[in-house]
This record gives structure tokens, C-alpha cells and sequence, in this order.
């Protein structure tokens, strides 16, 4: 710990004072976007954004809100449901889909895990963040196989002309802190950009009026392995050799730990009581890139990454956290890498369109080791199994690869009326043999009169198994198929009168194959689930100072697979969300937002139980000082102590109040 922040402000400190030794007669100035790390070339206007649903979450619209991660940076999102489990960690559930289906990318490349897909977005701190792409239904063919549910594009800052930086320190309820720091340097021909952070949460409390739940299970109001510890580190370099070729390197580095809160409701619905923690973890991400355009329509982008996650998991016997003698209590310490490339060629003929071709390859590893303790049968121990307790080596080795060639091309043959057209074709190898398909994409968007725009999209996805599904024991299956999705998806944008925008997308999907585990805990394709429903979205500025956005989204997520089962358990029908900022006099701002989500699920069996429907309001208020050079805040989340969850048996936490300061320079 004490030499992760040595090497953070050393880092930070000998950026700001090369950057002030630097002549600052530097080039043009930009956006501080790094815009390297945009796989699909498109705008508002154009391209796959104007036909599908795309939402961009700005630097600026992250610090109003108050939000340290990337879950809490989209949380209020139409279509985005932020739901944390037994994992303890939150996860990004898409229009039905969970997190496994998004496809995470950190400056255009891949970020989640080889083993199972997923991610933990708490992990991810803003600092450094520019803006945040999130894409459902429609995507490009572009980003290759997987991102069923959609996509999520974390584009970094970069340095601006001249040096500049960025200090901040918060402190908050549960004794909580969150110290900050970045620092930038523009010249004509580079660039450099490093951010680093620490956060500590010592735990988390519930609503002062919590009453549901096992005493004997959770005794008070202090959430039992509710501890969170990261630190982050990224930097950022970029070089213009010529005015036609920019080159970017990107290195990001993050380590922690964190437990993992057990249920506190013993019945058939709760999950199994486990006592669980990830008792260390290191994720380390290195990537080139690479953008040259021919002075002519032909241009050229490349990536080639290497992520590598190292993570110690534990579970124990009891809430002491120190034995591992009883069944099912285990230690994996276990390494996920993921090397690849992608490249696009793109070839732009003005008035005729622009077409892109692109080839991605990727190397996925997963080795773990450890040991789990289980019953064998026969003999006289203590373990739930009624037999002998052993201790069972856990070693594991696999790999497999993925590759993808893609194309996509837009146009607009008419004024007001533009089109895209794309399809892929992709592969995995893997141990026991291979298997392919193809995805494709066709969309339109008319511009029917001046402020109306209609959009329609039909897509074809396919996502392949991961290690996890596969080959894990006890659940995998090395006979499973690719899932495949059908998008079906139509819109409007209407600008109304009094600065009022009106977004209205609705959206049917068909999901083949779903990849889920049967009675037995095994995993196997289910033939058929159906997601539908409609997303709302209303943004009014009429008032120069006030900026009010409301959103809505209808989801029906539904089990056509099985006769026992209907709603596809933890999606809620009903998600509702308002949030408002408004400038008051003496350089004051204040933003205030509520989130309200109704009718989500869980099972136990074939029996149904419904969630309590919640309202979570957040409140928050700044003050800029010294020029602009300071910004005091402060701010409360679950402003009414509400008592709620987000999956059965695992309350979420209270009232919490938090203060801070961030100098910029």
C-alpha cells in the first residue's frame, strides 16, 4: 500500500514539474478527448450512432453527479440497470441481458475478464475518464463478436496544450476518503497525460430503520464485509511524428482488495451463506495505437493490447475470516490475460459514402490454482457432505482465441435520409475444436422534418462461451453453442418546443442458445428468451441556468424456454429516473436526482418472489472559489435512508455524506 502511493505522487509530481520545465509554445489546442481510442468513426449526425441508441456521458456530467466509478457514472441511464448481487461487486445489466453481454472496452480495447466475461465497474475511477459511449440494441460490426447487450467505450483524457493539472481530496461517512490527482503536458509533436487515485471504504452502513433480515445473520447497522480498498494508476502518451500519423500509448495499472457482504436472509430464496473475499487483486493494461491517414479518402487505424489480471480469492469458514477448514471453503489465485490486435482500413468517398474494413484477433488465457475443501464419501466427517473432508488441489490451464473480419459501410443517398450496412464473420478455437458465424447489421435514419428525426435498426449477434462456460468444474460445458441475438429497434427524436429533446426508442429482441445452468448447475444453451420494451428520454434547458433530464424505460424480459418460469429473475419492468442542476448566484450549483425502479424478480425453484420497488434520491452542492480554481462540494446519497435491494437478501447501504475539494491548475 504505502509503496503503491509513493510511486502515485511520484508519478504525479514529476509530470507537473517536466510539464512546467517544458517551452509552452505548444500546437493547436484540443478537446482533451483521446480520440484514438473511438473504434467506430461516427457522430450525431451520421453513422451507427444516428441509427441505433447511444448515449455519451461527458467529464463534466460524471462530476456534477458526484460519481467516483463507472457505475455510478451511468447508473441513471434509459436501458441501464446497476444491480449488485452475492458477488458484492455491482453489475451492468443491459435491456435483459447481464453483465457478461456488454462489451467493455477501454479505449477501444477489450477489458473484460477471459474467464467469464464479466467486470467490476467499482474498480474503474473517473479521474481520467473524458467521456463514457455506451451503445445498445444496434452496435457496429466493428467491435467484433460479443457485446450482445450492447457496449460500453471508456475514452480517456489527454493533455491539452500547455500544462495542467488536477488535485483532489474527499472524505465521507463509513470512514471513507478518495484523494485524486492528474497532471498534463501538450507540445506541438506529443502529449502526456497521468491521473492516480486511492479510495478506502472501511465498510458500509445500512438505513438507520433497517428491520428486515436475520439477526443472527447481521447484527447492527454496520454491513459485515462491506470493506473496499483501490488504487489506480494511468498514463497516457501521444506523438505526432508527422501531421498525417498520431501514435498513442496507454498504460493503466489498478490493485485492491475488497469483501464480499453475505445475505442476511436464510430461506430458499437467499443464496447460500458464504463468507468470501477478493483478498487481493492486479490488473495491469498496456496498449498501442495507431491512426495514419493516406492524404487522401484512405486511412488507417490500429490497436494491439495486452491485459493481465492477477486475483486472490478466498472463501472461509465463518465471519472470523481465517480458517479454511470446512466444506466448500476454497483459495484460487488465478491470471487472466488477453492479447490481441485490430485494424481498420477505411476508405472515404465523400458523397458516395465511406466503407471500413477491419481484421481483430485475440489470445485469451486463464490459469488458476489453489485448493478447495470437499467431502468424499464414506466416513465419519464433520462436513455437510456426511463424509471425510479433503483438501482438493485446484490447477487449471486454458486458452482459446477469437478472430473476426468485418466490414461497414454508411452513406446518404439522399439529403435527409442516411443508411449503414455491415457484416462480420467470426471465429473460436478452442480445446475439443472450433466454431463460427456471423453477425450483420442494417440501419436508417430520416430526417422528417426540421427537429424530427426517425431511426431504425435490425441486427444479428453472436457471442461465444467463455472459459468459464466451458470448461469450469461442476458447471462447464465444452458442447455449448454460440448465443445468438436478433435486434429489432425504432426510434424518434423530436425537438419540442419551450428547448425540450423527446428520445423514444422501442426495442425487440430474440435471444437463441442463452447460455444459463440447468437444475443440476450445469451450464447448457436455452433455446429461447424474448426482451422488449421501450426507453424514454427528456432533457429541457428553456431556463438558462436549469438543466432538467428525465428518463423512463419499460422492460419485459421474458423465459420462453421453459414452462415454469416466466420473467427473467433481477429485471425490474419499471425504471424511472430524474435528475436536475441549477447555477445559483455566488458561483453556487446545486444537483439533485431520484432513482425509482418496480417489479423485478427472483426465484427459488419455480417459485416467484417480487422485490420491493425503491426510490434512491442523491443530492449535491458545489461551490466554485479562487477564480474558478477550486470547487467545494458536498453531498448526500440516499438522501431519505431508504431501505432497499437490488437483489433479494443483500440490503443495500443507507444515508452517507461526503465532502471534498478539487484544485485545478
Amino acid at each position: 500500500m504505502m509503496r503503491m502511493k509513493e510511486c502515485l505522487v511520484t508519478i504525479l509530481a514529476g509530470t507537473m514539474v517536466f510539464g512546467g520545465a517544458m517551452n509552452l509554445h505548444a500546437a493547436p489546442v484540443d478537446d482533451g478527448v483521446y480520440r484514438l481510442g473511438e473504434v467506430v468513426v461516427s457522430g450525431e449526425e451520421t453513422g451507427v450512432e444516428a441509427i441505433g441508441t447511444t448515449h455519451r456521458v461527458t467529464a463534466e456530467e460524471i462530476e456534477k453527479r458526484g460519481a467516483r466509478t463507472l457505475n455510478e457514472a451511468i447508473n441513471l441511464l434509459p436501458g441501464v440497470n446497476v444491480r449488485t448481487g452475492g458477488d458484492g461487486a455491482p453489475r451492468i445489466d443491459m435491456r435483459g441481458f447481464r453483465t457478461r453481454h456488454i462489451k467493455l472496452l477501454l479505449n477501444g480495447t477489450p477489458y473484460n475478464s477471459t474467464f467469464d466475461g464479466q467486470f467490476d465497474p467499482a474498480t474503474i475511477s473517473v479521474e481520467n475518464i473524458a467521456e463514457i459511449i455506451v451503445t445498445t440494441g444496434a452496435t457496429s460490426t466493428l467491435y467484433g463478436s460479443g457485446g450482445n447487450a450492447g457496449v460500453i467505450n471508456i475514452i480517456t483524457k489527454k493533455a491539452k496544450q500547455g500544462a495542467g493539472g488536477s488535485l483532489g481530496a474527499e472524505l465521507g461517512s463509513w470512514d471513507t476518503h478518495w484523494l485524486r490527482g492528474t497532471a498534463s503536458y501538450g507540445a506541438e509533436k506529443y502529449d502526456v497525460f497521468a491521473s492516480g487515485s486511492l479510495y478506502e471504504q472501511d465498510h458500509f452502513e445500512l438505513s438507520d430503520h433497517y428491520s428486515v433480515g436475520d439477526p443472527a445473520l447481521e447484527e447492527g447497522d454496520e454491513r459485515e464485509n462491506s470493506d473496499r480498498e483501490r488504487q489506480n494508476l494511468f498514463l497516457n502518451v501521444g506523438v505526432t511524428p508527422t501531421e498525417s500519423t498520431l501514435i498513442g500509448v496507454t498504460v493503466s495499472y489498478l490493485t485492491g482488495e475488497r469483501g464480499k457482504p453475505p445475505v442476511v436472509v436464510d430461506d430458499d430464496f437467499a443464496p447460500r451463506l458464504r463468507f468470501e473475499r477478493e483478498d487481493d487483486s492486479d490488473d495491469l493494461n498496456l496498449q498501442l495505437a495507431l491512426n495514419h491517414d493516406f492524404k487522401g479518402p484512405l486511412s488507417f487505424k490500429g490497436w494491439t493490447y495486452f491485459n493481465k489480471l492477477d486475483l486472490l480469492e478466498n472463501r472461509y469458514d465463518d465471519d472470523t475470516y481465517t480458517t479454511q477448514a470446512a466444506e466448500d471453503s476454497f483459495r484460487s489465485d488465478s491470471t487472466t490475460e488477453i492479447s490481441g490486435i485490430n485494424g481498420q482500413l477505411r476508405y472515404d468517398a465523400d458523397k458516395f459514402g465511406a466503407a471500413t474494413v477491419g481484421f481483430m484477433f485475440e489470445n485469451d488465457d486463464y490459469e488458476a490454482d489453489g485448493f478447495q475443501i470437499v467431502a468424499v464419501s464414506g466416513g465419519g466427517g464433520g462436513g455437510g457432505g456426511g463424509g471425510t473432508l479433503t483438501n482438493d488441489d485446484i490447477d487449471t490451464s486454458e486458452n482459446l482465441q477469437l478472430y473476426s473480419a468485418n466490414f461497414e459501410y454508411e452513406v446518404l443517398p439522399l439529403q435527409n435520409l442516411g443508411a449503414v450496412v455491415g457484416f462480420g464473420y467470426h471465429w473460436q478455437d478452442r480445446d475439443g475444436g472450433s466454431e463460427e458465424d456471423y453477425s450483420y447489421l442494417v440501419g436508417l435514419h430520416y430526417d422528417l422534418f426540421e427537429g424530427t428525426r426517425l431511426k431504425a435498426s435490425h441486427a444479428r449477434k453472436v457471442r461465444f462461451p467463455t472459459i468459464r462456460d466451458l470448461f469450469e468444474a461442476g458447471r462447464g460445458n465444452p458442447d455449448l453453442d454460440a448465443e445468438v441475438t436478433k435486434h429489432y429497434e425504432a426510434g424518434v427524436e423530436q425537438a419540442l418546443p419551450a428547448e425540450t429533446l423527446l428520445s423514444v426508442n422501442g426495442f425487440y429482441i430474440d435471444v437463441e442458445d442463452f447460455i444459463a445452468r440447468d437444475d443440476t448447475g450445469l451450464n447448457q444453451n436455452f433455446e429461447e428468451y424474448e426482451f422488449k420494451g421501450v426507453e424514454v428520454l427528456v432533457e429541457n434547458r428553456y431556463f438558462e441556468k436549469l438543466l432538467v433530464r428525465a428518463g423512463y424505460t419499460y422492460l419485459d424480459a421474458e423465459d420462453e424456454s421453459s414452462d415454469l418460469v416466466d420473467e427473467v429473475e433481477h429485471n425490474p419492468k419499471h425504471k424511472a429516473t430524474l435528475e436536475a442542476t441549477y447555477q445559483l448566484p455566488w458561483n453556487m450549483s446545486v444537483y439533485g436526482s431520484a432513482l425509482w425502479v418496480s417489479n423485478a424478480y427472483t426465484y427459488s425453484n419455480t417459485e416467484k418472489k417480487q422485490l420491493p420497488e425503491f426510490l434512491v434520491c442523491d443530492f449535491r452542492i458545489n461551490k466554485m472559489a479562487a477564480g474558478g480554481a477550486l470547487d467545494l462540494y458536498f453531498g448526500v446519497n440516499n438522501l431519505f435512508d431508504t431501505d432497499y435491494v437490488e437483489s433479494y437478501a443483500i440490503p443495500r447501504p443507507g444515508r452517507s455524506l461526503y465532502g471534498g475539494v478539487t484544485w485545478k491548475f
